[in-house]
């Protein structure tokens, strides 16, 4: 026992030294600017003068970076030993290493010996006055990262000072706040991490739902932060039932809205005040949507290609709810996505039982920008969030309602229904004891949500057209839009030999090409493993192990079209890991906790965001010159490129003039959504010249040209390479087509890369 104590007092005081040793480091680089300085009279020329430096700057230096550590370190040992101490708490110790740490990273950017000398300093103080004092850091505590989040934003509005030195400022102001609570009701008071309950709200304040100046206006989430956690402390006292309506709050209403506000107020709409539009992507859901305002039918008229949900029904619920313009759709679109976020940390949550960790998933997924997404994600999130609920809790009931969510996911993408049945199947077969049960309910869920979804498109007139279209015509689209077998980044065609090519784990731009193969091991590590595990901890391998195999799966969407989808799961598996591995029994998994945080970090690279985040904050308008708004009246609300406005200005203006109001053209050009946006007819189903390359459906289309009087002319590409998808010349790609164009129609003008062909 008393060789444990001994080495457990030289761990405390090796870290303690370490710490004191960076914080002196640091100090030393602080100096750099007073070494700085031109060459004194008489000194000897060389490369160093005729740069106009000081030569004798180098070595002072460097002999800084030697020196002030070590004497900081002796000057600091008194204070240390006190820290090191049996009866000093752990928090004390830990919180002057986190400070050395964090004034280490702020030197590298801003070399302000002031700022280096003093925030260490505070908190040290702060650490020496209470250090016998519990502070009660628990999990809980998590909730300071929301609370961190809208102090930065709010000081961000408030001072005209460098994001460095607010960040630091706001880590300091919320660490000061969580001490001085333990000053308050010190006997019966609420715990300290609930007492934040109300701070995240202050990120409802700041999100891009308010008006500029609302949203940017500190006082509000500053008290919040400030004041609220003192009140509540003050003035509640803990019993269990005020424990348990603190939780409640926390895990369904404050947690998900904290993260969603965050994630709108930093986002790129709330910067420039409107969304950016894209004249090729925006016609996938916008022309379903604008043929269905006219009484089209999806799937018999105009056909939506990712799925219904996706490509039709959100742009079409958004025009009947308020204006028919690109903005509103846009903007609608925009708040339905961001609750991708809040699935996010449903999934976390529901494969460990924490809300704390689901709450820092989320976090870590705006860092590694993989928070947002399509719309066709957010079912696919929320049913793994319920098939893992589900096997965590060994409750198969759950996986009826994950087999409704996997029939609405079908509805919304077909990739991610796929992708989402295989996991609830697979998750029930693994069920074992409950696997019949598990199975039952699967289909019932499952089943029941099909019917009633094809009894409403029967209703509605297009249940036979579905079917038919989805399995005749966009499941046989595959080999149109798949690219090249592997497309690496340059970070890993840099260096692609193991194990140098564990590096890109640390470049944003390659890390995802890394960890799908990590994946994938620990996936037939885990089905192929028969090692024995008590039910719990099955339950929450098997929770872990659902998320992994969606991911995995994803990597057929690689294969058609080189998207990454799985990114969208590395946040959720890699905060899971963490949790399972600060859990584990083993020592040595609980000494690789700290690590795999730390190289959790490195990926994210927290501080390009804490940058990025200033920036936006600060910005007011378009942050590009080139993007603007239209004055065309459904391009409103939104911001569109220079290229894109003057195509859509070149057949504005000649639609305007050759086209009766109830008249059209043919495109041939992959710009559908000029039908949109000059709310005009589109003559045919498909929206891109990709979609009927089939000699059937080109002669369809053929077909709809010749019995279509409406069709005056028809937009064609003026070069073969211009306005094609991946390269290929759409001539190549609906020969039948071009040639019937050429033949029928007449060319009467070229502008802008377009040609306008009149019927002849």
């Amino acid at each position: 026992m008393a060789g444990g104590t001994r080495a457990m007092t030289a761990r405390r005081d090796l870290i303690l030294r370490i710490s004191a040793a960076i914080w002196g480091f640091a100090i030393a680089i602080s100096l750099l600017p007073f070494w700085l300085g031109p060459p004194p009279p008489g000194q000897l020329p060389g490369f160093a003068s005729s740069i106009g430096l000081d030569a004798r700057a180098p070595m002072r230096f460097v002999l800084s970076l030697i020196l002030v550590p070590l004497l900081w370190t002796f000057a600091l040992r008194p204070i240390l030993n006190i820290l090191g101490r049996d009866d000093t708490r752990a928090w004390a110790r830990n919180a002057f290493t986190s400070s050395a740490i964090g004034i280490l990273w702020f030197v590298i950017i801003d070399r302000n010996l002031a700022w280096v000398l003093i925030a260490p300093a505070i908190v040290l103080a702060v650490a020496l006055a209470m250090r016998k004092i519990d502070a009660h850091f628990t999990r809980h505590d998590l909730i300071l990262l929301p609370v961190l989040a809208t102090t930065y934003l709010a000081l961000l509005d408030l001072l005209p000072r460098s994001v460095e030195q607010l960040f630091l400022l706001s880590a300091m102001l919320v660490f000061l706040v969580r001490m001085a609570i333990l000053l308050v009701r010190r006997e019966n008071g609420l715990l300290p991490g609930p007492c934040f309950a109300l701070a995240p709200l202050g990120l409802a304040l700041q999100s891009s739902f308010n008006s500029y100046d609302m949203r940017h206006s500190p006082w509000a989430p500053l008290a919040l932060v400030v004041i609220s956690p003192l009140l509540l402390r003050l003035f509640i006292r803990d019993t269990p039932a005020i424990r348990g309506r603190f939780r409640a709050a926390l895990r369904y209403v404050i947690y998900p809205l904290a993260a969603y506000a965050y994630l709108s107020a930093t986002s790129q709409i709330a910067a420039e005040g409107m969304p950016r539009a894209d004249l090729f992507e925006d016609q996938q859901h916008m022309m379903p949507a604008a043929e269905m305002l006219r009484g089209e039918k999806p799937y018999r008229d105009i056909i939506p290609a990712h799925g219904f949900v996706q490509d039709a029904l959100v742009d079409y619920a958004a025009f009947r709810t308020g204006p028919v313009t690109l903005g509103r759709a846009l903007k609608f679109r925009g708040v339905i996505s961001g609750t991708i976020i809040i699935a996010h940390y449903a999934l976390v949550a529901a494969a460990t039982g924490s809300p704390e960790v689901g709450l820092a998933s989320t976090f870590l997924a705006m860092l590694l920008g993989t928070a947002g997404g399509s719309i066709r994600l957010l079912p696919a999130i929320a049913t793994l969030a319920l098939i893992a609920y589900a096997v965590r809790r060994r409750d198969p009931r759950w996986l009826a309602a994950a087999g409704v969510g996997v029939v609405i996911c079908i509805l919304t993408s077909l990739d991610h229904g796929a992708y989402t049945l295989i996991v609830l199947a697979i998750a029930a077969i693994r069920f074992r004891d409950n696997r019949k049960r598990a199975l039952t309910f699967s289909a019932i869920g499952g089943g029941a949500a099909a019917i009633v979804a094809f009894a409403a498109m029967a209703i509605y007139g297009i249940a036979v057209d579905f079917v038919r279209v989805t399995l005749t015509e966009i499941a046989t689209l595959g080999p149109v839009y798949v690219l090249d077998v592997y497309d690496a980044p340059q970070a890993i065609k840099a260096i692609n030999n193991i194990p140098e090519v564990l590096g890109a784990l640390l470049d944003k731009s390659a890390f995802l090409y890394i960890f799908w193969p990590v994946m994938m091991l620990l996936v037939v590590a885990a089905l192929t493993s028969k090692a024995p595990l008590t039910p719990r901890r099955r339950a929450h391998r098997e929770a872990f192990l659902m998320i992994a195999i969606y991911g995995v799966l994803t990597a057929i969407s690689y294969a058609e079209r080189h998207h990454l989808l799985w990114l969208f799961v590395a946040a959720p598996l890699i905060s899971i890991s963490i949790y399972r591995l600060f859990h584990s029994r083993n020592p040595i998994a609980r000494a690789a906790a700290p690590a795999l945080v730390i190289l959790a970090l490195m990926i994210a690279q927290p501080t390009a965001h804490i940058a990025i985040a200033g920036a936006l904050r600060h910005a007011h308008g378009p942050l590009d010159p080139d993007i603007r708004e239209l004055a065309l009246p459904r391009a409103r609300g939104a911001l569109t490129k220079s290229a894109d406005a003057a195509l859509i200005d070149i057949v504005q203006r000649y639609a305007s003039s050759h086209l009766k109001p109830d008249e059209t053209w043919f495109d041939f050009t992959n710009h559908g959504n000029l039908y949109f946006l000059l709310d005009r007819n589109c003559p045919i189903r498909q929206l891109e010249v990709a979609f009927y390359e089939p000699e059937p459906r080109q002669r369809e289309v053929i077909h709809r040209i010749e019995t279509n009087p409406k069709i005056r002319f028809a937009l064609m590409p003026t070069a073969p390479n211009t306005n094609t998808v991946d390269g290929i010349p759409n001539a190549i790609r609906a020969p039948l087509v071009d040639a019937y164009l050429r033949a029928h129609f007449t060319l009467d003008r070229e502008e802008g890369g377009v040609g306008f062909w009149g019927k002849r």
